[in-house]
């Protein structure tokens, strides 16, 4: 591990000089933060293009465009885990096309469909969200699509794991019984947490890939999905869609399948074929392919 801060000067001028040291026959850089200097042969992975979809400020964006750029045009192949992503990086960036390969993630099926500890007898089912509070994973129209439609279901809960950075906009619910944050949650914790929810949303509005739609399927729970960006190539025809602009569209969603049963038995047998066909085995495989080009 070099031991140099993410995004830093010092990660650009004295990361190529341990690769000069110690002179690899190939560099892949799992970030588009790369060491420019690098000699010899770079692949680079570009997950997503959030930092220029949705910047957390002037100087992130103009930062990422420029080290984007530059490391596109530095690397023999970029790696990127969508197809939508690949659109991205030709439309906005001007990667040329023959330089990307499409090789998507994993997901441990194994860790999620293991045994989880039984749920609290006395509470409440649970609806589940799974990642950052931030604007562009939308958790604002969960939040009020599940207010518009929590008297159509009974008794139940928003449960929301994730960092969150927008604890301001989140105060006015945060003392609510029927709505619980949960911060971040330890990996240990994550498989008995998407098992015991009744069903799984995720709104967000921009994802490179989308891992914890496939993580919820793995855990045998139902998924309701936003259509944006390349979700539905995540999640194909083993969740229901809905437009991440319209909480009325995902409350109605979540009232259909949270009291149809059979909707939900449905939706766990397809989630758990869509999760087979993303294994790391697989993703190793293809990664290896690259390096041998």
């Amino acid at each position: 591990m070099a031991p140099f801060p993410i995004y830093s000067l010092r990660e650009q001028i004295f990361f190529p000089v341990l690769l000069r040291r110690d002179r690899p026959d190939l560099f892949h850089s799992p970030h588009y933060n790369a060491p420019l200097g690098c000699p010899g042969r770079l692949i680079v992975t570009i997950h997503d293009l959030i930092h220029l979809r949705f910047p957390p400020s002037r100087t992130a964006y103009l930062y990422a465009r420029g080290m984007i750029e530059a490391v596109s045009r530095k690397a023999r192949v970029v790696i990127t885990d969508s197809w939508n992503t690949l659109r991205d990086l030709t439309a906005v960036v001007g990667v040329p096309e023959k330089k990307i390969r499409v090789i998507s993630p994993g997901v441990d099926a194994a860790l999620f469909s293991a045994s989880a500890p039984p749920p609290d007898p006395d509470a409440p089912p649970y609806i589940l969200y799974v990642g950052n509070v931030r604007p562009a994973k939308n958790v604002m129209t969960l939040i009020e699509a599940f207010l518009r439609v929590k008297p159509r279901l009974g008794e139940c809960r928003l449960v929301i794991a994730g960092k969150n950075t927008m604890e301001e906009a989140t105060r006015p619910y945060s003392s609510r019984e029927d709505i619980r944050f949960l911060g971040e949650v330890p990996p240990s914790s994550l498989p008995g947490l998407y098992r015991n929810a009744r069903l799984f949303v995720f709104p967000s509005l921009y994802e490179g890939f989308g891992l914890p739609p496939l993580e919820a399927m793995a855990s045998g729970t139902p998924v309701i999905s936003s259509n944006a960006a390349s979700l539905p190539e995540a999640v194909g025809d083993a969740a229901l869609l809905f437009d991440p602009g319209n909480s009325g569209e995902l409350a109605e969603k979540i009232a259909v399948l949270w009291n149809d049963a059979g909707l939900r038995e449905d939706l766990v047998k397809k989630g758990r074929s869509r999760v087979e066909h993303f294994t790391w085995e697989r993703t190793a495989e293809e990664i290896l392919k690259v390096y041998r080009e």
